[in-house]
């Protein structure tokens, strides 16, 4: 199987980056395309992340409260 890393998208606005509010997966788990792995806050709202392929799980970018950069 590939390994595929997800980087955040750009969520428009000029944001550079956002805060991870909640995480809906964990390492080991097995995920569907589409499925919500994450929410993610800005200064503008709060965003649903999912994941553009199906897989598993074998990192996550940060814990709850981390800001991390556009792709």
């Amino acid at each position: 199987m590939a390994k595929y890393e997800f980087k955040l998208p750009d969520i428009g606005e000029g944001i550079a980056e956002a805060e991870i509010v909640a995480w809906h997966v964990k390492v080991g788990d097995t995920i569907a395309e589409d499925q919500q792995i994450a929410d993610m806050m800005t200064d503008k709202a709060t965003v649903e992340m999912e994941s553009p392929v199906a897989g598993k799980v074998v990192q996550l970018a940060g814990e709850v409260g981390d800001q991390i950069p556009i792709g």
